[in-house]
């Protein structure tokens, strides 16, 4: 019996810490991504995750602040809100670290 509580408090708190990470990459109409910054280009002011639903790089646009706080976090895990802009691209409204 002891044993059974293990394994449901186990399985129970593991979905518990994952399930807010699956359910925000929930594709273009969330308005969100979760992954790892893949590459940074300051002179283009663009940043690439790679996502961690698709496995796909997702290039987002960024203005100067966003772009200063994305540069110390290369390599790390984010979750990026956007937005479409008028040229059809990804523009990054926030970052979440």
């Amino acid at each position: 019996m002891l044993r059974k509580n293990l394994i449901i408090s186990t399985l129970a708190a593991v979905l518990f810490t994952t399930s807010s990470a699956i359910f925000a990459c929930g594709g273009e109409a969330s308005g969100k991504h979760i992954g790892s910054i893949t590459r940074v280009d300051a002179s283009n002011s663009t940043f690439t995750i790679r996502d961690a639903e698709t496995n796909s790089p997702i290039t987002f646009v960024a203005g100067s602040d966003l772009m200063n706080q994305v540069k110390q976090a290369a390599g790390r895990n984010v979750m990026v809100n956007y937005e479409e802009n008028d040229e059809g691209g990804l523009e990054a409204l926030g970052v979440a670290f």
